[in-house]
Order: C-alpha cells, then structure tokens, then sequence
C-alpha cells in the first residue's frame, strides 16, 4: 500500500478551507485513507506544528485547538505517532494551564512508566496529578 506523509499546510488547508483548492486534494487523500487504499503518517512533529500555527499565527483559542486536533487524532484512518500519547496529552492540556509539549511530556512518561525529571515547578505540579 502506498504510504504518503502529509505535512502542516496540508491539515491548516483542510481545517481551515481557506484555499478550497487545496482543500479538497487533502480531502480526496484523505477519503482514500479512509477506504484503505492509501496510508496517510503524520509524525508528530506536524501535530506540534499544527497546534503552534493555530494558536499563535490563526489566534483560534484553546479549545478549538484542542477540537481540531482532536478531530485529526481520533480519525482511525490516519497513523499518526504516538497518538495515544497525543489524546492523552490533548485532554490534559484542555484542562490544564500549560502547554502542549508539557502535557505530551506527562503523558509519554506515563505511557513509558518512567519519572518524569523536570526544574520546571508548573510541570513538576502537573506530574502530581
């Protein structure tokens, strides 16, 4: 099966309609992932690329991040790394005050069940949850 990685303009084009064009060759990948005719891989470096643009460059608030990654991390047609980390960690950060490369930290040591080392005071909190 041919495997294709698609990058962060590919998902802020799809999210976001704002060039249709562009849109819709993601949505056609993408409908063709879904019926198994293609793999679609996102590493999770777009996934922290997506949240950064759609939080500092877009200004949609938290949790429209939060929704629409979490649009992207349930669809069972896409593999993404570590994205059971990723839920894990999208749920935490929906809850708490600090950000998503933290909560992705707490969720990968739990997933690991390994300590979590940290002189950040906020994550260290965030830990003792």
């Amino acid at each position: 099966m041919k495997r294709i990685i698609l990058d962060t303009n590919c998902f802020l084009r799809f999210l976001l309609n704002d060039i249709p064009v562009q849109a819709d060759k993601v949505e056609a990948l993408l409908t063709q992932a879904e019926k198994n005719k293609i793999e679609i891989f996102v590493p999770q470096i777009v996934v922290f690329e997506l949240h950064f643009v759609l939080e500092k460059y877009y200004k949609f608030s938290k949790n429209e991040v939060v929704g629409m990654l979490k649009t992207l991390l349930v669809a069972p047609y896409l593999s993404i790394e570590a994205k059971e980390i990723f839920l894990t960690a999208i749920t935490l950060y929906g809850s708490a005050h600090t950000s998503l490369v933290d909560c992705f930290l707490v969720a990968q040591s739990q997933n690991n069940e390994a300590e979590l080392f940290t002189f950040d005071q906020k994550l260290k909190r965030l830990t003792e949850l």
